[in-house]
């Protein structure tokens, strides 16, 4: 870059505000009022600007203001920058007044194992704020400190802390357990039985589908003979197979409650998968006090989880 251009690069980042106002107002008068200075410093900057760019911004007339396409890239550039701000001083506020965590996991492991254990968060003096979400967080644009992944990890570039291995173990609601008599491969032999899947695990690669079950048993055939029913969250498919439809794929720390409630019973042999739990976040949130509060807390819920 030459010293022309860091020049423009520093009148433009000055005129950010007003170039903001201008595209949202497309009025210089509004604009003026919005930023608390006289109409004609408006229209001042904005010829300077022009001048120093050699390009038109605005075609002016009578009636009203008009977004050339240059003019239209810069607003739109400084409206992007503009906004950028109120969510630095929402991390800063965060940072510096509050102990909220700011905690990212999907929608079933929220509902199936988080919720039900959160009120003992209190015992490590722990706050938290929850956003549920099954795609990973960009930790440099959302307000989130930390996230809990489902995958093959580690994680390049992250922090990575495994919270728990993982199996998959299919399970079904105890009525429909003595229909089957609790004999999966028969069940699975005749062709006639409904298996839940959750539909994200069949192309997110973390090899939590009913084809990598059956893979790693020798079954694969069983796939191709047993309608089935999709679902777009894991908690739904689980919910589905509490109701009786069928029998549901669950995994690590989705069933356990269930099970120990009576809500659903294990059926047929667990199978080790390369997916885990991981603890996720970037280096500088993993030095405070929070953060090694949080994965003491966790690695305890998830010791007790698997081994009821």
């Amino acid at each position: 870059m030459n010293r022309h251009q860091e020049k423009l690069l520093t009148r433009l980042s000055q005129s950010a505000p007003m170039l903001a106002a201008i595209g949202e107002e497309l009025n210089f008068t509004k604009a003026a009022e919005k930023l608390n200075i006289q109409q004609s410093a408006v229209s001042h900057r904005v010829r300077s600007l022009e001048k120093a760019l050699e390009i038109t911004l605005f075609e002016r007339t009578t009636r009203k203001l008009a977004l050339t396409q240059a003019g239209t890239i810069l607003c739109q550039a400084a409206s992007e920058s503009e906004s950028i701000w109120p969510q630095a001083l929402d991390k800063l506020e965060q940072l510096h007044s509050t102990e909220h965590i700011g905690l990212s996991l999907s929608s079933s492991l929220a509902m199936k194992w988080l919720i039900p254990i959160l009120s003992k968060a209190d015992t490590y003096d722990l706050k938290i704020s929850f956003n549920v979400s099954d795609e990973h967080v960009n930790f440099d644009h959302e307000n989130i400190d930390v996230s809990i992944r489902f995958g093959i990890g580690p994680y390049p570039g992250l922090h990575s802390v495994r919270l728990s291995r993982c199996v998959l173990q299919p399970v079904v609601n105890p009525s429909l357990m003595k229909t089957l008599n609790g004999d999966i491969n028969s069940v699975l032999s005749c062709g006639q039985t409904t298996l839940l899947t959750d539909r994200l695990g069949e192309r997110d690669n973390t090899n939590f589908n009913w084809q990598s079950y059956f893979d790693k048993r020798e079954y694969s055939e069983f796939i191709k003979r047993n309608a089935t029913h999709q679902f777009d969250r894991a908690d739904l498919m689980l919910q589905a197979a509490i109701n009786g439809i069928g029998i549901a794929l669950g995994r690590t720390l989705l069933i356990e409650h269930d099970i120990k409630s009576g809500f659903l019973e294990k059926i047929g042999e667990a199978v080790n998968t390369e997916s885990e739990y991981w603890l996720v976040c970037k280096p500088s949130f993993a030095e405070t006090k929070r953060y090694k509060r949080l994965v003491r807390w966790l690695k305890q819920e998830v010791r007790q989880t698997t081994s009821q």
